[in-house]
């Protein structure tokens, strides 16, 4: 509900004496023009009223401790406020970014003495243990895999976040290969948006699975004899630690640290068309190695609600380099833009607007670089780090993409068109209609060297697309549709 306004407006007018000789209404005197006009002034904030806070309410929360509201919510007894306050539609929107709520609503309310007021603030509390993830397919290399991930987003009502996720496969059909398996950790301590606390949080993962590398074949093939396995096994996590640089901006440091142990195939090298042989790109140290590494995320969020906004943005940006301090056995610093704006059209539908910008200079291992599968819709994507297909990217636009699986830049734009067509209480929040477009592309800085590679080849590129329904639940997001279909099935 949107917070009410209360607007003065002062019209300024002339207004005529009646006399016996005044002219019917409507009509204008012999030899008179037609009076101009009165100029239009846009309002004056300065006549808005104002109230001193007296006390602020929170109602309908059963689970959430008020506290955690309060602290949020960023205003406090003696605040001097409007009824068109900035700070209460950004308090609103802040609220709805916690993930805990369905809606909120702020309202002033007459105060015991003039000139003061009271906040409320009523929330309607949503399910807050959601399904972040289910990892079922199946393709040409991997009979099956499955898995799911899970987090409880407000442990306790005070804000604390706890989850984690695993999966497993069978043994792949790919020489050398081992069955993957994944599991991962993760907390955070509450959000602290207007607290001026840092908000702390940790990961932990462990994985053990193979990665497919080309040794032969049409590079359109997914035939997995054409393919051979590294088996990598990866220990490690993260610690970090952020801070509100205001209600929407917020900055996060991160350290990272992972141990990995990778057994390379006998097989070292690749049989090309032209019947040369080219090594094969493992990117990673056979043997054991370290990675260590910093990152900072700047993240930037307008949005009406995080789970199927109408409206605002959402921007983040992130750099991670390695660092010596940690014994790293890989150097490489690497950046990413992400951008999504959601426009409401006046009829109720919303188009969202996508970008995605990556770049890596250095040496970094294959897992952290731009996955084929996870910028095509259209393709299986890793589960926990994890790869269980050997399926390329379909080719569309007939440049070299079916050679690209991991690569050191990449980038996307995505349009989506959503319609509203549920929404009620219960278990089933609300759901849209969707439909998006969009084209990708990956490309190595080698690549852009070579002379002897057209436009189409060193910078490849395909389409992506997809289209069905998705529902916000009392558990979690689920989206049925076409493109979940066929990243899961051998195609």
């Amino acid at each position: 509900m949107r917070t009410a306004l209360a607007l003065i407006v002062f019209l300024v007018g002339g207004r005529a004496f009646a006399t016996s000789d005044a002219p019917p209404s409507g009509a204008i005197p012999a030899g008179a023009t037609e009076a101009a006009p009165l100029p239009e002034f846009p309002p004056d904030p300065s006549f808005e009223p104002s109230y001193k806070l007296e006390g602020i309410e929170v109602r309908g929360n059963h689970k959430t401790k008020t506290n955690l509201i309060l602290r949020e919510v960023g205003l406090h007894v003696g605040d001097v406020v409007s009824a068109n306050d900035a700070r209460v539609s950004l308090a609103r929107l802040r609220l709805l970014a916690l993930g805990f709520f369905l809606d909120v609503h702020l309202s002033l309310v007459k105060g015991a003495e003039r000139g003061q007021a009271s906040l409320v603030v009523e929330v309607e509390e949503r399910g807050t243990i959601i399904l972040d993830a289910l990892y079922l397919g199946t393709s040409q290399a991997t009979s099956v895999w499955g898995g799911l991930a899970a987090t409880e987003r407000n442990l306790l009502g005070r804000g604390l976040s706890l989850g984690g996720g695993f999966v497993g496969s069978t043994r792949p059909e790919v020489a050398g290969a081992e069955p993957g398996f994944a599991g991962a950790l993760h907390m955070a301590g509450p959000p602290a948006f207007f607290s001026g606390r840092l908000a702390l949080q940790a990961s932990f993962n462990i994985s053990r699975g193979s990665e497919f590398f080309r040794t032969s074949g049409d590079e359109s093939s997914a035939n997995p004899a054409n393919f051979v396995a590294a088996n990598v096994r990866r220990l490690g996590g993260a610690l970090g630690a952020g801070r509100a640089l205001s209600r929407t901006f917020f900055l996060t440091g991160e350290a990272r640290f992972e141990s990995i142990r990778a057994e390379l195939p006998g097989e070292l090298g690749q049989l090309l068309a032209d019947g040369l042989m080219t090594p094969i790109p493992f990117a990673v140290r056979e043997g054991d190695s370290h990675l260590g590494s910093l990152s900072l995320i700047l993240d930037v969020d307008s949005r009406t609600d995080p789970v199927l906004p109408r409206g605002g943005h959402h921007i983040s940006l992130s750099v991670e380099a390695t660092t010596t301090a940690f014994a790293s056995s890989y150097g490489f610093v690497k950046g990413v833009a992400q951008a999504s704006n959601y426009f409401s059209l006046p009829w109720g539908h919303v188009i969202g607007i996508h970008g995605y910008l990556g770049g890596i200079w250095g040496d970094a291992p294959y897992f952290d670089r731009f996955f084929v599968g996870d910028l095509n819709q259209l393709l299986p994507p890793r589960a926990l780090g994890l790869n269980f297909s050997t399926q390329p990217s379909h080719n569309l636009l007939g440049t070299g993409i079916a050679a690209h699986r991991y690569d050191n830049l990449a980038g996307r734009a995505l349009v989506e068109y959503a319609i509203p067509i549920w929404s009620r209480h219960g278990l089933l929040y609300r759901g849209d209609a969707f439909a998006a477009f969009g084209v990708f592309a990956v490309s190595n800085p080698d690549d852009l060297k070579n002379r002897n590679l057209s436009l189409s080849q060193s910078i490849a590129s395909d389409l992506t697309a997809d289209l069905g329904i998705r529902l916000d639940t009392y558990i979690g997001i689920f989206t049925l549709s076409v493109a979940n279909a066929i990243g899961r099935i051998p195609f």
